[in-house]
């Protein structure tokens, strides 16, 4: 790690740049391109743990890093330096770009995902952008506190600084904290509860959206779907608030640990761990489906992991926002046939061809997400939208025993079942493939056939729920 590039101290402001790559050379010809136009002190990291101590030590006002590190996976590091400066702009960069990792850029607030080579214009465009981008965050940082005037006041809602609300008093209760992440409606915030004195988290409906009735309703509904399951292995809902003085948000309990997502960044994991992750998610489906509710957008990112006091997981399902209520007597049915929601590398084909999906999509979903947590990669990749939701539809996945050939055969045959692309194929409700869990962990294969370290095997024991023939 050292300085590379030094600018002219009567010019403009510096802007402090951050290279990360394991390749010096690749460092170097960044470097040296900025170094062209000056302005700009260059730093250099050779991989991510070292980036993340001199952003905690340093001031940087943008980072350039590569997705394909050897310590840390792009995207971790990316959550990592989000984690310590939510606003710090990073401009991810790989050379072997795929839609699933410039998917979930996006999702965790990349500034851009640049593919190798880059043509310097474009990378120097890039980086002024994100340093303009910066500044303005910081200016407007400066003006909403002296719109304070040393005391704390609620937004309006056409006021722009609401993207981000660490700081303020929401319900005339809750003290948001620290930004936590955000999904497609919203943004969530570790909070205070101010009359209990209780750490929660507040999802934040976006600005943009809270002109939009039917969203403020779908919204709403997420609160009240996941308030009538109570499971233990469902994040729980405390409080909705919709109010023109402020901010549409929702509360729900504050979580400490991971995403599998980010736990999915540090590498594969062994099958016990990942089969107790998957049998307590299918308990909470269970139950979802026993009130009539698909959630339709199971991923990793919406499975949250405590780590308990014996190494074990207590996962938890999150984000409710896009689930189909299957339709009863009087209810309005937010979504329609022909209408794609969800995440495209773990939606199940019938799901990606926009016909009607029942809670067998859940299941396929539970399987791609065990699929990736055995092998690293989700069992669908391509290019673009397009021809992933081809590939989805119309072929099979790579055998999962081609990827991890020391897998127990029965475990291989539990999620080939349950990623079947014909839904009659598959287990037929979630208890079924609990069920299935089960009898693999009580089999117990022998150590070669299943790796044993750090075994949560006896960490779950699902609690199978009677689900209703609506769900089928």
């Amino acid at each position: 790690m050292q300085a590379k590039v030094v600018p002219k101290v009567d010019e403009k402001p510096e802007t402090h740049v951050l290279i990360i790559d394991d390749q010096v050379e690749v460092r170097r010809v960044f470097a040296t391109v900025l170094s062209r136009l000056g302005g700009y002190v260059v730093t250099e990291a050779g991989d991510a743990r070292s980036a993340i101590e001199l952003v905690k030590q340093g001031q940087f006002d943008l980072v350039l890093s590569d997705v394909h590190m050897p310590d840390m996976n792009g995207l971790g590091l990316l959550r990592a330096l989000h984690e310590h400066d939510p606003d710090l702009p990073v401009l991810l960069i790989s050379g072997k770009p795929d839609l699933t990792t410039a998917v979930k850029a996006v999702e965790y607030r990349a500034f851009e995902y640049l593919m190798k080579p880059i043509p310097n214009d474009k990378l120097l465009d890039s980086v002024a952008r994100a340093a303009t981008a910066r500044r303005e965050r910081l200016a407007a940082k400066i003006e909403l506190e002296r719109y304070r005037s040393g005391e704390r006041m609620r937004l309006g809602r056409d006021d722009p600084s609401d993207r981000n609300w660490t700081g303020e008093l929401l319900g005339g209760r809750y003290l948001l904290g620290r930004f936590l992440g955000q999904g497609g409606m919203g943004s969530v915030y570790q909070a205070t509860d101010q009359q209990v004195g209780q750490v929660v988290a507040v999802k934040v409906l976006h600005r943009e959206l809270s002109g939009r009735p039917d969203l403020i309703t779908r919204f709403r509904r997420e609160a009240e779907m996941v308030t009538a399951v109570d499971h233990p292995n469902i994040v729980r809902m405390l409080d909705f608030n919709e109010s023109e003085q402020g901010p549409v948000f929702l509360v729900m309990e504050y979580l400490d640990g991971k995403t599998l997502s980010d736990a999915l960044c540090e590498g594969t994991m062994t099958p016990d761990r990942a089969i107790s992750i998957a049998a307590q998610i299918l308990t909470a489906l269970a139950a979802a489906h026993q009130m009539g509710i698909i959630h339709r957008d199971l991923k990793p990112d919406n499975i949250f992991l405590t780590p308990m006091s014996d190494g074990s997981d207590q996962a938890k399902l999150l984000d409710f926002g896009i689930a189909k209520l299957l339709p009863r007597e009087g209810q309005e049915n937010l979504t329609h046939t022909g209408m794609i929601v969800g995440t495209p590398p773990y939606m199940a084909p019938e799901h990606a061809r926009g016909v009607a999906v029942d809670a067998r999509a859940d299941v396929y979903a539970v399987g791609c997400i065990l699929y990736e947590a055995l092998c690293g990669e989700p069992p669908f990749q391509a290019d673009n939208y397009n021809a992933l939701i081809l590939r989805i539809v119309a072929t099979d996945p790579t055998p999962l025993a081609e990827r991890r050939a020391d897998l127990d055969p029965e475990l291989l045959a539990i999620v080939a079942k349950a990623m079947a692309r014909d839904p009659a194929e598959r287990y037929q409700t979630a208890n079924e493939m609990a069920t299935a869990t089960s009898r693999w962990v009580a089999a117990a294969p022998t150590p070669s056939q299943r790796p044993t370290p750090n075994s949560s095997r006896a960490a779950f024991a699902p609690t199978l729920v009677r689900e209703p023939s609506s769900s089928r």
